[in-house]
This record gives C-alpha cells, structure tokens and sequence, in this order.
C-alpha cells in the first residue's frame, strides 16, 4: 500500500544516504506525485520572456511568493502576455527544479483574474455562432486582386491607423483610402463600431473593410467580441478582414470575418497585391509580350519574303485565279435556266455565221481576186524561171563550146585513133604499117604509118 504525501518516512529511509540530486529527485517526484493540477491566484512580479521564447516570473501576494515558468509551447495559446503587476490565475504542475533545488510551479494556462466568467460567456456565444454555421470556411469569400477602393475602420488616434497607411501605400498606392473612424475601446466602443460598419455598407463604395485595433488586454479588446458587431460582419457587403490586437489575440469578429489577420499591418498586406511583384510581374508580361512580337513580325515576314517570290512575276498567279473566277462564273451561271437558253441561242448564232461563212457561193467570190492574183504571180514566177534557165543554158553552151575538141582542131591540131577507136597520144601505140584515122576540124584522114619517130 503507498504511503501518504505526508506520512513520516520510515527507519530505513532515514539510515539511507542520499546525494544532493538524489533527494532533489526524490522531492520532485513527491510534489508532483502529491500535488498534481492546482490553480493558484496572485500578482506577476519579475516577468521576463527567454530568447526560446519561454515566460520566467514570481507570483506573490502579500505574505508569500512562488517562482513560475510558462513554455513557449504554452504560452504561445495563452490570450495575454502577462507584465509585471497584473493579477492572474494560473494553472498548472507543482515541481521541482532539480539543478538549484527550488520548488516552481510549471504554468500550462493564465488567465487574468476576474475575467474567467467573461471567458466562459464568450466560449458560450463563440459555439452559439459556430452552430449557426457563421465560422463556416464556406462562407468566407475570396477578396478583390487589384482593389480599386479600402474602407478602414478604426480609431483616428490609433497607432493602428498609421500603420494600416504606411503599408498601404507602399504595397498598393493606386486604391483608395476612406476611413470610417469609431472608438475601439471602452463601453461606447461596440456602438461605435457598429455605426461605422453600417455607414461602410451605406455608402457601398469600398470593394473590401479593414477592421483593425492595436494589441491590448482582453478587457481592451472587449468591443471586437459583441455579438451583435460579429452578426453584421458577418452579413457585410463586401469582404472584411480583421486585424485586432497581436498574433495571440483573438476576438469574435475574428472567427466571423472572411480572413483573420494577426496584426494590422498584417491585415493592410492581406488586402493589398504587392506593388514592386506586381510590376516585375509587368515586366514579365512586356518582356512576353515583346518576345512574341518579335516573333510574329519575323513570322509575317517570312511570310512576306515567300509571297514577294512568288510575286515576281504575278501574271501566271493572276492568270491562274482568273481561269478558276471564270470557271466559278461559269459554273454559277450554268445553273440558272435563263443562262442556259442564252448559251444555245448564242451557240445556235456562232453556228450560223459559221456556216455562212463556209459558203461554197462566199467562199469562191471571195477567192477569185485571190485566185486571179495568184495566177498573176504564178505567170510572172514561171516567166522568171524560164528566163533564168535559158541565161543559165547559154552560159553553159559558151563554157561547152570553149572546151569542145573541134575548137582544138580549128586551130589546126587532129585527132588520131587507131582501127579501134583508140586515141593515139604517143608513138610507141603504133606499129610500122598500122592503120590510123586522123580527126580534122572537117573531115578525116585514112593513113598507114610507114615510119616512126620518138
């Protein structure tokens, strides 16, 4: 059977020895063994936040302190960020810190005190809205690119309102500004909100809202939690964003609003396209856009260059389109009856008047003067021939008569054959007592050659 928290130890326990980290471990076990979740109610004193992110500080009240930490994956749900001073409630482990033997109280949540009835009411309203389907993702719409017109609700004295400026125009100088001023915190604050959202959607100009405050506590931030101001977000025109307190805080208008932002200059970048992507975007385009001009236009004038070749000598294209315009033509006009009757009746003409002028009658009148005129050429041709060739026979019979043997013996020259018809030019074809006949230019000799000579 265990032995109570508070029960004496035993004689055995007592003649153990234990080390320092030995009893240290032993306290721890028995502290968060004997008391497990506690709350606890005092004032922060000695706050300060590690670079990890951990909360370190003293609770104390009028007689008596307790040392605290809170870790970052603690803290980080927490609503508020407890200073020095504030009234809290904490719950959490009562442990030990082993390396300097101090007792802690290991802190998992914080609440201010006296708002823990306030909280209640607000998670009661909160599962009220959500069953209505008001927290839906469904409903959330989507907001305007490039908006031309932002409505700002919030306070004129605000550092919030600054901010929401400064970011504005420098990511998106081109939209503009119209602020509908309300108070943000106190009790007229819900009120004021109010009128300043409906005025928003009276006017319909803006194409998005802006509802934004600086951080706070949660009794500052109060007005962003009334049912009523949640309901009219809700139903809004146009969309709205959110961006009250810091990233921890979180009110009503912000589970009801079409997008939550963690801070207002949050909120102002959520609303804004970014002016310097945008332009590099531009710029991307132009360059896009430019490229594919270029290549059009080296395009087209390829294009150009090909039908410039073709277009040197265009007679052959035009006659080409010409045939095909009159082949269409034709074809068009074949169709209609009236056209056809005009093609015989011009067809049955051009057979007359060829006909006609297929005449044997026509054809041998209008031969005649051809046929007289050609015989007159022909007559005047052969005349012309005839006396050519008795020019070239006289010609021939002088050139004859030149050469001719008997002109050689008019000059007192013969001829001399034997009984054979031999020409005889030399002594040695003749024999002493052969018979020859001498040619004379008249007449011829009958001889017997008695001698001869060499």
């Amino acid at each position: 059977m265990s032995r109570s928290f508070f029960q004496a130890p035993q004689a055995r326990d007592l003649q153990q020895r234990l080390s320092v980290r030995q009893l240290n471990a032993r306290a721890r076990q028995l502290l968060e063994q004997g008391l497990a979740q506690v709350w606890v109610e005092g004032e922060i004193s000695n706050f300060v936040a590690s670079a990890a992110g951990h909360w370190y500080f003293t609770l104390k009240d009028a007689r008596a302190q307790l040392s605290c930490v809170m870790f970052s994956g603690r803290n980080q749900l927490s609503l508020h960020r407890p200073k020095n001073g504030d009234q809290v409630q904490l719950r959490g482990q009562v442990s030990l810190y082993e390396g300097r033997g101090q007792y802690q109280l290991l802190a998992e949540e914080l609440r201010l005190s006296g708002e823990g009835d306030f909280l209640a009411r607000l998670e009661q309203l909160k599962k009220k809205l959500q069953a209505e389907g008001l927290f839906s993702a469904e409903r959330k719409r989507p907001l305007p690119t490039f908006p031309q017109c932002i409505g700002l609700i919030t306070s004129l004295q605000g550092a919030a309102l600054r901010d929401l400026l400064h970011v504005l125009n420098r990511r998106w100088p081109l939209a503009e500004i119209l602020i509908y001023p309300a108070q943000v915190q106190g009790a007229e604050a819900p009120a004021s909100l109010r009128r300043a959202l409906a005025q928003a959607q009276y006017h319909g100009q803006p194409e998005v809202l802006v509802l934004a405050r600086g951080g706070g506590s949660l009794e500052d931030l109060q007005a962003f939690n009334d049912e009523t101001l949640a309901r009219m977000v809700t139903a809004s025109a146009m969309p709205v964003v959110t961006g009250v307190g810091h990233e921890t805080d979180f009110t009503l208008v912000d589970f009801v609003s079409d997008l939550r932002a963690p801070t207002p200059s949050a909120a102002a970048e959520a609303v804004t396209p970014d002016k310097d992507a945008f332009l590099d975007l531009l710029h991307s385009y132009q360059g896009r856009l430019t490229h594919a001009q270029a290549s059009s236009l080296r395009r087209w004038q390829q294009q150009l260059d090909s039908l410039a070749l073709r277009a040197a000598n265009p007679q052959p294209l035009l006659e080409g389109h010409k045939q095909l315009l009159g082949r269409v033509y034709q074809r068009l006009l074949a169709q209609h009856p009236q056209r056809r009757l005009e093609q015989q009746r011009h067809l049955l003409q051009q057979l007359e008047q060829r006909l006609h002028a297929a005449s044997p009658l026509k054809v041998t009148r209008l031969g005649q003067p051809r046929l007289k005129e050609l015989q007159a050429r022909l007559s005047q041709a052969n005349q012309r021939l005839l006396t050519n060739h008795q020019q070239r026979l006289e010609q021939l019979a002088a050139r004859l008569h030149a050469m001719s043997p008997l002109q050689t013996l008019a000059r007192g020259y013969a001829l001399v054959k034997n009984t054979e018809g031999q020409v005889i030019g030399s002594s040695d074809q003749v024999k002493v007592g052969a018979a020859v006949e001498i040619k004379l230019a008249k007449g011829a000799l009958l001889c017997r050659v008695e001698q001869t000579k060499t």
